[in-house]
């Protein structure tokens, strides 16, 4: 298993915002992801929504752990923390571990375009910049390029709808709708609650046929408590 694919796939983070203050009135809350490789649960990821004066502030901790015969095969812990304004990435700071490999991602907005230091150096990219942004469909399937928070790396995606499917989330079957999202080294399906766009599951699949799912945890919504 390839880490580069695997991670490309982990990462989902905020790609677009209402306009600013229009979190104002919105309470904190988090999206908590069961994480499995195959039918085996490896980790979890977190996301925490804090809304600000002026955007929205996004927290994200994942940590993955793959053994095999109770040695760690794969480790992975990453922390990010972004800014949004006006629909746009205002700053982002993340650390990654993978596998024992650091990675460190520094960017701001500034009146040239978004700065962005990563694993290839920096880069200043144009317009309103965007990061992977499962859990927004709308933003998600609108954008043709993605900021990967663990690397730097400025991603060309496609993101095209699928027919609806019926999906197993914890104890339920739903309707969902989805996407599918493609670029290099990603092939993946992002799948919403039917009618109200609730970000419920992922599956990514890996070299060699294996497959990353990500399913929300039971409590689908709760207030954030960090």
């Amino acid at each position: 298993m390839r880490s580069r694919a695997m991670v490309l796939a982990l990462l989902g983070v905020l790609a677009g915002l209402p306009a600013p203050g229009a979190y104002a009135s919105v309470a904190a809350r988090t999206l908590d992801f069961d994480v499995f490789l195959d039918e085996r649960r490896i980790g979890e990821q977190r996301f925490a929504l804090f809304p600000t004066a002026d955007g929205l502030r996004i927290e994200t901790r994942a940590r993955f752990e793959v053994k095999l015969l109770r040695i760690t095969a794969f480790s992975y812990e990453h922390r990010n923390v972004e800014q949004w304004r006006g629909g746009c990435l205002a700053s982002i700071e993340s650390t990654t571990d993978s596998n024992g490999t650091p990675y460190r991602v520094s960017g701001r907005q500034q009146a040239e375009g978004f700065s962005v230091e990563g694993t290839d150096g920096g880069q200043r990219l144009p317009g309103c910049v965007g990061t992977f942004s499962y859990w927004d469909r709308q933003q998600l399937v609108g954008r043709e390029k993605l900021l990967n928070s663990q690397t730097g790396e400025y991603v060309a995606v496609s993101v095209q709808p699928l027919p609806d499917a019926r999906l197993q989330v914890g104890d339920r079957e739903v309707t969902v709708e989805r996407y599918a999202l493609r670029g290099a080294g990603l092939d993946l399906v992002v799948s919403y609650a039917s009618g109200g766009g609730e970000w419920l599951a992922l599956d990514s699949r890996l070299d060699g046929g294996r497959m990353l799912r990500y399913r929300r945890a039971p409590a689908l919504q709760r207030a954030a408590s960090r």
